[in-house]
C-alpha cells in the first residue's frame, strides 16, 4: 500500500513539475517536485528507498523530457544518497536538516545535470548564470521541504486500526 501511495505521489509530482511548475517560476527557475519529494521519502525511509524511488522518478522526469533517457535518474540518485548520507549521521526528526539536505541536493543535481549535459554535447548555460538559477532554485526547495516532509511522514506513519493494538516490526 505504502507503495502504491508513494508511486502515485510521485507521478503526481512529476506531472504537476512538467505541466505546472513552470508557471510558478521564482528568480528564474520553479520548484524541482521530484527531488523534493525524492529527498522527504530518502529522509523518513532510508537511503536504499530513497534511491529506488529516486531513478524511477529520473525515469519519468527523462521519459518527460526532449533529450535523452537517464540524465535526470543519474542526478535524482546523487541528491538521494547525499540526503541518505546525511540523515544517517543526524537526527531524523529535525525539522533544519531536511531543509539543508534540499538545498545541498538541489546543487549536487543541477551538477550532475550541467556535467551529463557538456559530455553529451547539449546546450549549458554560462557558469554566472549556472550559478544564479542553482542558488535561487536551492532556496525554492528548501523552502518546500517542511510541507514535503508532513506528506512523507504521513505516507510512512504505522497504519493503525480501531481495537487493534500497534505492533512493533
Amino acid at each position: 500500500m505504502k507503495r502504491l501511495a508513494i508511486a502515485t505521489l510521485l507521478l503526481a509530482a512529476v506531472l504537476v513539475q512538467v505541466t505546472w511548475a513552470p508557471r510558478f517560476t521564482v528568480a528564474g527557475v520553479f520548484p524541482n517536485l521530484a527531488l523534493v519529494a525524492v529527498i522527504a521519502i530518502t529522509w523518513t525511509a532510508g537511503v536504499r528507498q530513497g534511491m529506488v524511488w529516486a531513478c524511477v522518478a529520473g525515469l519519468m522526469l527523462d521519459l518527460t523530457a526532449p533529450g535523452p533517457i537517464g540524465p535526470h535518474a543519474v542526478a535524482l540518485l546523487a541528491g538521494s544518497y547525499l540526503t541518505g548520507f546525511w540523515a544517517r549521521n543526524l537526527d531524523r526528526e529535525s525539522v533544519v536538516q531536511p531543509v539543508i539536505a534540499a538545498a545541498v541536493s538541489t546543487a549536487a543535481y543541477s551538477l550532475v545535470l550541467v556535467v551529463v549535459d557538456e559530455m553529451l554535447t547539449l546546450p549549458v548555460p554560462s557558469f554566472g548564470i549556472a550559478a544564479q538559477l542553482v542558488i535561487a532554485a536551492c532556496v525554492y526547495n528548501a523552502a518546500l521541504m517542511p510541507f514535503a516532509m508532513w506528506v512523507a511522514r504521513k505516507v510512512h506513519a504505522p497504519v493503525t486500526r480501531p481495537g487493534f493494538p500497534k505492533v512493533a516490526v
